[in-house]
């Protein structure tokens, strides 16, 4: 087996066709490959960006919490305080099978193809799970809104309508998550639109003495991070394919206290499989295990329902 302690990161991504699936000697190097385009596959996603990601040796778990955490001042030298109740409240993930496959033809060595056209079937199945992951998450986040803004009907749409006003929208929600969620009260935040605000957003104006983009001016005051999706839709209208986003925005706080991103990476299962076909090819597969959490919080007088965290809102119908 080749020595690769001394091989560039650019080398060993750089497979050449000697180095392919019908070569032995090299089967380090093309999980390594493997193994790299998953990683990278995951961090193509724009949910992963704003919620807890880890991997997990476990396919279902379930998280205990209590109903509600006191601490009572000022006591008597002599007094005691009732125990805070624990494991009084429950929600638990499953993490579902996802697999993708494609099959490497001898006719295509044979025909003097380098494997870089190899490496672009892989890289659709690999780009495509990132595509899976954004939804999922997207969808997942979008059902665990706890609190709603509506934009409003009409022309009141971000992009274009008359009636807009994506400014206040935005700190409408803010004071939504800053009142209602569990907070310090300092956190940065997290805005994910459809990439059809991006104009509106990135459209410059006069901010007090200062020339910003909106986008630029939210940063400013309120430390907002926006992401951007093509996610969205819900098929009607020029709005594009139904997506996860539908017509709406998410605002929250990342991290993984709010919603978590999870990977099984546990005994039991091969992550990636390359198989002889006889007098065919290769045979590529790719499965994975994931799932994600909305993190509850069951305050007193603040509980989010079940499912859902009012750390994150949902802003409604911003684009026609």
């Amino acid at each position: 087996m080749k020595n690769m302690a001394n091989n560039t990161l650019e080398q060993i991504l750089n497979v050449e066709a000697k180095d392919g699936p019908f070569g032995q000697s090299d089967s380090v190097l093309e999980q390594t490959l493997r193994d790299f385009i998953m990683l990278q596959s995951t961090l193509m996603s724009v949910g992963t960006k704003v919620v807890g990601v880890r991997t997990v040796p476990w396919l279902t778990f379930k998280w205990f919490t209590g109903v509600e955490g006191t601490f009572t001042y000022p006591l008597d030298d002599n007094a005691i305080v009732e125990p805070t109740k624990q494991l009084t409240e429950n929600y638990e993930v499953t993490l579902r099978k996802g697999m993708g496959r494609c099959t490497f033809l001898d006719s295509v060595a044979l025909r003097g193809e380098s494997f870089e056209t190899l490496d672009r079937q892989q890289m659709a199945i690999i780009q495509n799970r990132a595509s899976v992951i954004d939804n999922h998450l997207l969808t997942t986040l979008l059902g665990g809104a706890g609190k709603t803004v509506a934009v409003g009907g009409g022309t009141a749409k971000w992009n274009g309508g008359s009636a807009a006003d994506p400014e206040q929208n935005i700190l409408d929600a803010l004071d939504q998550i800053f009142t209602h969620g569990r907070v310090s009260g300092d956190e940065g935040v997290a805005l994910i639109l459809p990439t059809l605000c991006r104009g509106t957003m990135l459209n410059t104006q006069l901010f007090g003495n200062v020339i910003l983009s909106l986008q630029q001016h939210l940063s400013n005051i309120a430390n907002i991070t926006v992401y951007y999706s093509r996610d969205f839709g819900d098929g009607a209208g020029g709005v594009g394919t139904t997506g996860a986003l539908g017509n709406h925005g998410l605002m929250l706080i990342p991290g993984s206290t709010t919603a978590e991103f999870l990977q099984y990476n546990g005994p039991g299962f091969q992550e990636t499989e390359l198989t002889r076909i006889p007098g065919v090819g290769h045979d590529w597969l790719l499965t994975s295990y994931f799932g994600s959490v909305i993190h509850e919080h069951q305050d007193a007088g603040n509980a989010a329902g079940s499912g859902k965290n009012n750390r994150i809102v949902k802003l409604t119908d911003i684009i026609a």
